[in-house]
C-alpha cells in the first residue's frame, strides 16, 4: 500500500513537470507590436477645380404689344370730346354753336323775331332800352374762373372776363385756355372781344370778334352791329351773312354784363344774341334767388337758365347779388341736356364806379 502511494506521487509529479516544460496549459502573452509615431502636417486646401458649365439657351424675346398711353387717374381722366362738338373747352359764356351757316354770298336773311323786353328789378315792364340801368358799371374790372369738366370738380382750364370803360365806350375781353393734362393732349384757346357804347339802356355792342385755336388751327368770326342802318353782319370773313338787327340785341360777351347792369325779375324773356358764327334769340328763365358754394364762400345768387331746345346746347348762369349781379358761375349743357362743363369764379377785382 505504501509502495502504491509512492508510485502514484511519482507519476503525478512527472506529468506536472512535463506540462510545464511543454507549456501546453500556460498561456504565454504575445508581446505588443512596436508603436509607430504619428505625424501631422497642416497643408493649404487646394482650390476647387473650375468646371465650365454651358451657358443656358437664351429665351425668346416676348412679342411686342402696342400699348396705348396710360389713362389719367379716374378722378382725373382726360375729357373725350367727339369731333361733332365744335368746342371741347367750355366757352367763357356759352359753348361754340354746333355749326356755322354756309353760303357763298352775303344774303339778307329773315330778321329774328323781336324779343319781349325782360322783366327788370327796376321796372317790371320796362326793357333795357326803355330805362337806364339801375347798376353802375365800374370803370374797370376782372373776373377769373376755373373751368371744370362736367360737374365732377376736375379742373381743365382757366378763364378771365375783363372790361374797361372810357366815357361812353366800353371794351370786354373774355379769354379761356386749357391747363394741366388737357393742355398736353388737347390744347385750346378761345378769345371773345366785344366793343361798343354805354348808353342809358346799358351796353350797345357794335363790333364783336371770336378767335379759337384748337389742334394747331385757328378759326375766326366777326360781327358788326350797325344800329344806324339796322343791320347785323356776322360770320367768317370769307362767308358773311346779313340780317335785320332787332332792338336790344347783344353778343355772347356783352349780354352777361348787360344782365348785371339791369338784373331781371323772375319770369321768362327773350334776347337776340350773336356769337359771331350764328345769330339767334335765346329764351331765358329767371328763378328765385339761392345760395351757392364758391371759392369766395357762400354767395346769394340769381339763377338764369336758357330754356332748352331739342338738339341744341344751353347754359345756366348765376349772378351774385352781393357783387353787383356779376356772373359767378356758368354751367354748360350739351345737346342732350347733360352738364358738360362749369366755370366758377375764384376772384373778383373791380375799379371805381
Amino acid at each position: 500500500m505504501r509502495a502504491y502511494r509512492l508510485t502514484a506521487a511519482v507519476l503525478v509529479s512527472a506529468l506536472a513537470h512535463a506540462l510545464v516544460i511543454s507549456r501546453a496549459w500556460i498561456p504565454v502573452p504575445t508581446p505588443p507590436a512596436p508603436r509607430i509615431p504619428l505625424q501631422a502636417q497642416l497643408l493649404e486646401r487646394p482650390a476647387p477645380a473650375h468646371v465650365a458649365r454651358p451657358d443656358p439657351a437664351p429665351r425668346p424675346a416676348p412679342p411686342k404689344v402696342a400699348r396705348r398711353p396710360p389713362p389719367p387717374p379716374a378722378a382725373f381722366a382726360a375729357p373725350q370730346v367727339a369731333d361733332a362738338t365744335p368746342l371741347a373747352l367750355p366757352g367763357p359764356i356759352i359753348p361754340e354753336p354746333a355749326a356755322e351757316p354756309t353760303g357763298e354770298s352775303a344774303p339778307v336773311e329773315e330778321a329774328a323775331p323781336a324779343p319781349a323786353p325782360y322783366p327788370s328789378h327796376a321796372s317790371p315792364v320796362a326793357g333795357p332800352a326803355d330805362a337806364g340801368p339801375p347798376n353802375d358799371l365800374p370803370a374797370s374790372g376782372q373776373l377769373t374762373y376755373t373751368l371744370y369738366l362736367g360737374t365732377d370738380g376736375y379742373s381743365i382750364g382757366r378763364s378771365t372776363y375783363s372790361w374797361t370803360v372810357e366815357r361812353d365806350t366800353y371794351k370786354l375781353i373774355s379769354d379761356s385756355e386749357t391747363t394741366g393734362i388737357v393742355e398736353l393732349f388737347r390744347p385750346q384757346r378761345l378769345t371773345y372781344i366785344s366793343q361798343g357804347r354805354l348808353t342809358a339802356g346799358g351796353l350797345r355792342p357794335e363790333r364783336f370778334a371770336m378767335t379759337r385755336t384748337r389742334r394747331g388751327e385757328t378759326v375766326e368770326a366777326r360781327a358788326h352791329l350797325d344800329w344806324g342802318a339796322g343791320r347785323l353782319t356776322y360770320g367768317r370773313p370769307a362767308h358773311p351773312h346779313t340780317v335785320a338787327l332787332p332792338a336790344a340785341s347783344q353778343d355772347i360777351v356783352s349780354f352777361i354784363l348787360q344782365l348785371a347792369l339791369n338784373p331781371p325779375a323772375q319770369g321768362r324773356f327773350h334776347l337776340p344774341i350773336t356769337n359771331g358764327v350764328r345769330f339767334e334769340t335765346y329764351e331765358l328763365e329767371v328763378l328765385a334767388e339761392e345760395r351757392i358754394e364758391t371759392p369766395l364762400g357762400l354767395l346769394v345768387a340769381l339763377p338764369l337758365k336758357q330754356v332748352r331746345r331739342d338738339g341744341a346746347e344751353s347754359i345756366e348762369v348765376w349772378l351774385a347779388v352781393e357783387h353787383g349781379y356779376l356772373p359767378v358761375k356758368v354751367r354748360f349743357l350739351d345737346r342732350e341736356g347733360n352738364p358738360s362743363g362749369e366755370q366758377v369764379v375764384d376772384a373778383i377785382r373791380v375799379g371805381q364806379r
